[in-house]
Order: structure tokens, then C-alpha cells, then sequence
């Protein structure tokens, strides 16, 4: 016997709330009464026997639980959403074949996907990674190449998008374990490294205005999102972009320190092949990515002092 679902519509509604973190404004993008809302949220708590929202004072916020039901809630109807366009639009699928470093597609460029997927149901974006930021043993002709660094190929383009912010990051409970007053108290804590950005730790000292302490130790990862895990399970102190771990800080797994004193590298930036035959995808897909650039930027504001 199939597991019963819980109510179809009051999922509709509940991803709209929590997503909104206001009944109000669920409401109006809906169009459906204040109450109406209220009423299937009620609906929805009654299932599950257990509350979904507390109040705040900006409106409402999703219990911990209800976060997690959310964003498989929202993946699920982003789903739904991009099978019923697919289902009823016909015409030729059109590719877009993306390479970028591991970091940056599990950490920025997946997560948003989703949504370009929705608004484009026959464009199909094929990403692939690479270990390394440079490009010159890319073989296979890609569409967009993303980096953390301006790049340079002959009939390509090359634009920057996204701010690229860094900082120091750390758990709530390490940072419990180890308090630090002052960037000079870093020197003490367990730090770590990138292997693709070595000199990160020692530029943001001396930005801090710290003596550098000496090479680092045995600390060292070979990728970011490997590094952030290690941070977040407790290990020591990361440093890295503040564009991918935005979620991190917003839910509190991550904390920033000392936020007057941040690392301004040269940004993200696509490199786009010129092709008269890809032109209209490309087009369409790269000024997606400059779209959700500048969104993304504009959030990064609230992490710098």
C-alpha cells in the first residue's frame, strides 16, 4: 500500500511560507486570503501532529524540522514544475556544456539551477568539473567556463559576474570550544588550508595587521567544499569565499569572524565561446548567471561590515 501523502495544496502553500517566512506575502503571491493560508498550515501541522512555524517579529520562521521538510518540499515541486513544462512544450532541446571547478558547482552553481531549468525547460545545461582553475588542458569545446580569476582563449569571452568576498569561517561550537577576541588569537587556533590557494590564511593576517605565522602544518585540503566540511564538523577555521557558503551563514552552521576584515579577489568570471550556433542559448543562459551574480553580490553585503 502507497504511503499516504499529506495534503497537495497545503504543500503548495507551506513552501510558499517558508519560503517567504510571512503568511502575508505567501498569501499575495498565491492569491488567496491571509486566512485561507493560516488554514492550511493548520491542515498541514494537523498531519504531521507537530508545528511548523514559530512567530518572530518579522512574521514567521520555520522550526528546524520544517526546514528540512521545506527544501525537500520545494525540490520535489521545482520537479513537478519542470516535468509538466517539458510535458507540454515541444521543440528541439538546445545544450549548454558548462565546466567549472568542483567548489563552485556544488557550492553556487547547482543549488540554483533548479529554478533556470523552470523558466527554460528545453535548454538542458550540462556541467562538468575540473580540479584545476587553469584552462589550457581543457580539450573538449565548452560553451562557459567558470572561474575565480579572469581567463583568456582565443574567440571567447571572458565577464566577470560575482563578487569574490573571503573570509575566516568556523562553527558555532568551535568557535565555543575556542574563543577568539582578536584575528591575533588565529595564530593559536587550528587553521585550514587550501592546496589551490596556499597564501589565503597568511594574506588575511596581514590584513588583520598580524605577523604571518609560520608555513602551515598538516592542514591543507585540495578543494574548498572539503575544507568548509572540516569546518563545519568542528576542526578548525576555514577561509574562503562568502559567496558559497551564503546558506551556511543564513542558518547559523557557519559563523564569519571578524567581518571588518575580509580578502576582495578578482571575482567570478565566464568565459563564453563565440558561437553563432549556440548564440541564443548562451545568451540566454549567461545572463541568468549575471542576474543571479548580482543577486548574490548584493547579498554578500550582509556578511561585510
Amino acid at each position: 500500500m502507497p504511503a499516504q501523502l499529506p495534503p497537495l495544496k497545503a504543500l503548495k502553500v507551506f513552501e510558499a511560507a517558508a519560503r517567504a517566512r510571512s503568511l502575508t506575502l505567501a498569501a499575495a503571491e498565491l492569491h488567496i486570503t491571509h486566512s485561507a493560508v493560516s488554514q492550511q498550515i493548520r491542515l498541514l501541522e494537523s498531519h504531521f501532529g507537530r508545528p511548523l512555524f514559530v512567530r518572530s517579529a518579522r512574521g514567521v520562521e520555520p522550526t528546524e524540522a520544517a526546514l528540512l521538510f521545506y527544501a525537500e518540499v520545494k525540490a520535489s515541486l521545482d520537479r513537478i514544475a519542470l516535468a509538466a513544462e517539458r510535458f507540454t512544450r515541444t521543440g528541439e532541446q538546445r545544450i549548454v556544456r558548462v565546466n567549472t571547478t568542483p567548489s563552485i558547482a556544488m557550492r553556487w552553481l547547482i543549488p540554483r539551477l533548479s529554478s533556470f531549468q523552470i523558466e527554460n525547460p528545453r535548454m538542458e545545461i550540462r556541467v562538468t568539473t575540473s580540479a584545476s582553475d587553469g584552462i589550457d588542458d581543457l580539450r573538449e569545446p565548452f560553451d562557459v567556463i567558470i572561474r575565480r580569476a579572469p581567463m583568456s582563449r582565443a574567440g571567447h569571452e571572458c565577464i566577470r559576474f560575482l563578487d569574490d568576498v573571503s573570509a575566516p569561517l568556523a562553527s558555532p561550537r568551535y568557535l565555543a570550544q575556542h574563543p577568539l577576541a582578536a584575528p591575533e588569537d588565529c595564530l593559536h587556533a587550528s587553521l585550514l588550508h587550501l592546496s589551490s590557494r596556499r597564501d589565503a590564511w597568511a594574506r588575511w593576517l596581514a590584513a588583520a595587521g598580524v605577523v604571518p605565522p609560520p608555513p602551515p602544518g598538516e592542514h591543507f585540503y585540495q578543494h574548498f567544499f572539503l575544507s568548509l566540511q572540516a569546518a563545519t564538523a568542528d576542526l578548525g577555521i576555514a577561509i574562503g569565499s562568502l559567496a558559497l557558503v551564503d546558506e551556511d551563514l543564513a542558518t547559523g552552521r557557519l559563523c564569519q569572524l571578524f567581518p571588518d576584515v575580509v580578502l576582495r579577489d578578482q571575482g567570478f568570471h565566464m568565459l563564453l565561446r563565440a558561437d553563432r550556433e549556440a548564440a541564443s542559448a548562451l545568451s540566454v543562459f549567461s545572463g541568468w548567471l549575471a542576474r543571479e551574480g548580482v543577486r548574490a553580490s548584493s547579498g554578500l553585503r550582509a556578511w561585510i561590515a
